[in-house]
């Protein structure tokens, strides 16, 4: 049978456990009833929310940030639906911030991703509505319509590249190039020795190129030497001398005593061709007397040669009459 004593001490248990029960009840929910939050709103429209929940976390650049308070449909356009978000107080939302819907994991859960805006733009107001994003799905959904028409455009290439026409086109082909290799093959073994010739009198003429080569750039090395030398800054500089002196010069009266000259000289050799056709006859009849000179010396000179005897007693010409025999 319970006594009184142990009564009491069961109340006073009960009691104590009550109280320090409520005192951690409180200590842990006072802070959040008297927590400053900041409320946002966000307007979806024609977006699937499936797997975003309330209670949700809010992320900003992967911090989060707040929850999902409230998600309900806008009873002036029933196409759209207003996500209730709350943030923690002082969160820097801009007017250009966009709240994206993001896949948490595997799980299928979504969370709204909020990307800040610029540094330019103003802070929006809480009960302010942010700017909406896209969503995962609505990109991934567009990125898979996107494939699937490629996919479905390779199919159909597929579809006509394997056709039976196109597929006897190809084993023709085939079988041209497998005889074209062939032909190529043998056509390589028959001039293989002249390929190799070929090969080595242009790796020879490659040698020389390059041996030209490095001439033509120490022949420009010089040209660029001499070009910066003192001598040709003086030719050049005796050039622009003389080009400025005739510049200078009167060169209408220098071509008027030129073309002077000329005609003197022209009128010149016209006097003297009328002196060699005037004593080209004399100058024949000298050549002929001279050559009659030289035969006469040449026939007294053969007789001097057979009778020196001549030289004494003279010569009497032959058959010549007896002037004594007619007295």
């Amino acid at each position: 049978m319970t006594t009184r004593s142990q009564k009491i001490r069961l109340g006073i248990f009960v009691v104590v456990a009550l109280t320090a029960m409520l005192i951690t009840i409180g200590i842990i929910v006072a802070p959040k009833l008297f927590e400053v939050r900041d409320i946002y709103y966000i307007g979806y429209e024609n977006i699937s929310l499936m797997g975003l929940q309330e209670g949700g976390p809010v992320k900003y650049h992967g911090l989060t940030v707040g929850t999902v308070s409230n998600i309900s449909i806008d009873p002036v356009d029933i196409s759209r639906v207003i996500v209730e978000v709350s943030l923690e107080h002082g969160t820097p939302i801009k007017q250009d911030t966009r709240a994206d819907i993001e896949l948490l994991g595997i799980t299928g859960i979504k969370v709204i991703e909020l990307r800040s805006g610029s540094p330019e733009s103003a802070y929006l107001k809480p009960r302010d509505f942010i700017m909406p994003g896209k969503s995962i799905t609505e990109m991934i959904t567009g990125q898979a319509e996107v494939m699937l028409e490629k996919l479905e455009i390779i199919l159909n290439n597929l579809a006509i590249f394997s056709s039976v026409e196109n597929r006897e086109k190809i084993m023709r082909l085939v079988e041209n190039s497998g005889s074209t290799l062939g032909e190529i093959s043998g056509l390589l073994e028959e001039n293989h020795d002249v390929i190799s010739k070929s090969i080595q009198n242009f790796e020879s003429v490659s040698y020389e190129l390059q041996e030209l080569a490095i001439n033509s750039n120490i022949t420009m090395a010089k040209l660029a030497q001499l070009a910066g030398s003192d001598t040709t800054e003086r030719v050049i500089a005796n050039l622009a001398d003389i080009t400025d002196a005739l510049k200078e010069a009167e060169l209408t009266e220098l071509i008027h005593e030129m073309n002077q000259t000329l005609y003197h000289t022209g009128q010149v050799l016209k006097e003297i061709d009328a002196t060699i056709a005037k004593n080209r006859s004399d100058f024949g009849y000298s050549i002929q007397a001279v050559k009659e000179s030289v035969e006469y010396l040449n026939q007294f000179s053969r007789m001097i040669t057979e009778d020196p005897s001549i030289l004494v007693r003279g010569t009497e010409p032959k058959n010549a009459p007896d002037f004594n025999l007619e007295k």
